[in-house]
């Protein structure tokens, strides 16, 4: 989690000066969401059934999780992105 919040710092760095690249900016959006995933997955199997029940805090972490792997471009779309940019 470190190395993703440094990376996310620089990039944000990078965004206010106006020199963010699409493709920097994909491989931030594609590692934090998985990374968060992750995360929340774990979370959700630590709190058992009190995860799938809408009144608890960690059940509404995971259905944001899951959407924020959309928002702005699926996980796929960010792939393609990256991948292009690694073509000669």
């Amino acid at each position: 989690m470190q190395v993703a919040r440094v990376f996310l710092d620089q990039c944000v760095a990078e965004l206010v000066a106006g020199r963010l690249s699409a493709v920097d900016a994909a491989m931030a959006k594609w590692w934090t969401t998985e990374l968060q995933q992750r995360g929340v997955t774990r979370c959700l199997q630590l709190h058992r059934g009190y995860g799938y029940m809408q009144e608890y805090d960690v059940a509404r972490d995971f259905l944001d999780a899951r959407a924020s792997t959309l928002y702005a471009g699926t996980t796929e779309i960010m792939k393609e992105i990256i991948g292009r940019s690694l073509r000669p």
